[in-house]
């Protein structure tokens, strides 16, 4: 799975970028994020260096199928440019050519047939090259031009930036490509939500010593992951919301885990069912009201009263007690006899 991960999001196997909780997410792992890296870079499968950290032995890996698509795509390329300028050379025979009518622009008036032939197979070509650019996420639009894909294009040695199309089961990405993120009013609902946490998470840096615990936060994006987790995950309860805010600062794992917008509307059901069960145990421990731990009603004992008669025996009963007593002591005289003789 990690391995999957990297071929989409860090092609040149270099996840210095990510975050360790980022990498438990990849995985599925539930977890300590840094028990698992530690875990990762003890068993070998990732190596740190003095720039960060990267995938052991990436190009054997994931390397080889990226160059491999690569070049296959860069034939794709070569051979749509043998045709293009196959085309024009033809075109240039057209105007030369006595008794072809003019072309007509936007129509297929005035060109001859092989030239349609042509103009065909290009189109198909570009829509394999499309398709394979697609899957492989390394290069442009195959619309543009030859000079912007030879300037835009990555290499194995360095990968371009990860897509930020919507990934799934990764909320909170970009949309649609080329979709630009809308921007909040420092007034708005969401991007008050957004600073109401990174207020609370600058609280909790403050009282675990530390400056600060998200020093590059991005308040507008933030705000938009809490507008994607009201509006698109239909959690439109804002109080309730506000009071998993304030839980997931104060639990012992959690504050660890949920330091951004993005990762708080990832793991939100996880909180808000966390967090009514932390509740659901506190109220049980209280013993009062609530019935004890496992909600059973303790039994009352009642408090017998002294009247200082209760265990007195009569004057018989005392007779016969103390005349047990002499006969036991005479019996361990005539005992101590015996083992004497």
């Amino acid at each position: 799975m990690l391995w999957w991960w990297v071929l989409d999001w860090a092609q040149d196997g270099d996840i210095s970028k990510y975050q360790d909780i980022d990498i438990a997410d990849a995985v599925s792992f539930d977890g300590e994020p840094q028990v698992l890296m530690r875990a990762l870079v003890d068993a070998g499968y990732v190596i740190e260096t003095q720039a960060g950290r990267e995938i052991a032995n990436w190009f054997k890996i994931g390397g080889q199928i990226i160059e491999s698509k690569k070049q296959d795509a860069e034939r794709k390329r070569e051979a749509r440019e043998k045709k293009r300028l196959k085309k024009e050379g033809l075109s240039d025979v057209q105007e030369k050519s006595v008794g072809h009518p003019l072309d007509s622009p936007g129509t297929s008036e005035g060109v001859p047939t092989d030239v349609r032939s042509i103009d065909k197979d290009l189109d198909i070509d570009i829509d394999i090259d499309l398709e394979l650019n697609k899957d492989l996420k390394i290069y442009g639009d195959a619309d543009q031009n030859q000079e912007q894909n030879q300037k835009s294009r990555p290499t194995v040695e360095k990968s371009a930036a990860p897509d930020e199309s919507e990934k799934p089961g990764k909320p909170g990405k970009k949309g649609s490509k080329g979709r630009k993120k809308p921007e909040y009013a420092a007034d708005s609902l969401y991007f008050r939500m957004a600073t109401g946490f990174k207020e609370r998470l600058d609280k909790l840096a403050k009282s675990e010593g530390v400056e600060t615990l998200v020093p590059r936060a991005n308040l507008q994006s933030w705000a938009d992951d809490f507008r994607k987790l009201v509006e698109l995950d239909k959690q439109s309860d804002i109080q309730q919301i506000a009071d998993v805010m304030d839980w997931v600062v104060k639990d012992s794992f959690w504050k660890r885990n949920v330091l951004s917008g993005e990762t708080f509307r990832e793991k939100y059901p996880k909180l808000l069912l966390a967090m009514k069960e932390s509740k659901k145990t506190a109220t049980g421990n209280k013993g009062s009201g609530g019935g004890g731990r496992y909600g059973h009603q303790k039994e009352e004992i009642p408090i017998v009263q002294d009247d200082g008669k209760a265990g007195t025996p009569t004057t018989s009963e005392f007779d016969a007690m103390m005349q047990r007593a002499a006969e036991i002591k005479a019996e361990k005289i005539r005992a101590r006899e015996a083992a004497g003789r």
